[in-house]
């Protein structure tokens, strides 16, 4: 009798939500840095924040004079992962903010990283073409070229004596009577030629018949 009402339990997840506040502890927080490589080591402190893959290539060159290298750390199962970007980088720094005191140690290792060094499966390009055949000859059809009908000499000679009269007329007259008079000299020496075959053979026949007698 007389008592207040209990003070009422805190419910349950009621409170806020400590993913934001440890977030933005991380990014204030100081970390510091140990790069080991080249028989040296070099240490600073730096804001996780402001850490940078950038700013830790800078300082590799700055102090290590390594044109060619790349870092790596221990995680918490104790495998060695390589660093190559900024959220890699981040991924180390969130392992060393764990610890006390926060030391984020890095090896230096000189070369190219194993997945850099990897060469590239060479690049094979098609074999060239052959040429292709030229096209055969056609070899008849309904496109072959027709063949030449075989010379008939008795047709030819009668096609060019019947031009030969207007072919004449069309000659200047001088080369007409030329024509003309070489026309008739053929004329001519066939006919002698003819008449002296014609002897030739008769002496023969006679000769022969002659031969026979005796």
């Amino acid at each position: 009798r007389g008592q207040g009402p209990e003070p009422s339990a805190e419910k349950e997840g009621s409170g806020p939500d400590p993913a934001p506040e440890q977030e933005s502890q991380n990014k204030m927080a100081t970390v510091i840095v140990k790069i080991s490589g080249n028989n040296q080591t070099r240490r600073w402190t730096s804001r996780a924040d402001h850490l940078t893959f950038a700013s830790i290539q800078k300082r590799v060159a700055d102090n290590f004079q390594t044109p060619k290298f790349y870092l790596t750390y221990k995680d918490d199962e104790d495998d060695d992962i390589n660093v190559s970007t900024d959220e890699e980088l981040q991924e180390a720094v969130s392992l060393a903010l764990k610890t006390e005191p926060a030391v984020l140690r890095l090896k230096l290792v000189e070369g190219l990283s194993p997945a850099a060094a990897r060469p590239s499966p060479p690049t094979t390009s098609p074999p060239p073409a052959a040429p292709s055949a030229p096209d055969a000859a056609p070899q008849g059809g309904a496109n072959a070229p027709p063949a030449p009908a075989e010379l008939n000499p008795h047709v030819f000679f009668q096609n060019l004596a019947d031009a030969l009269p207007q072919v004449m007329s069309a000659l200047p007259p001088p080369l007409q009577s030329i024509l003309s008079q070489m026309e008739l000299d053929t004329a001519a020496s066939a006919a002698a030629n003819a008449a002296a075959n014609a002897a030739s053979r008769g002496a023969s026949s006679a000769s022969g018949a002659a031969a026979t007698g005796l």
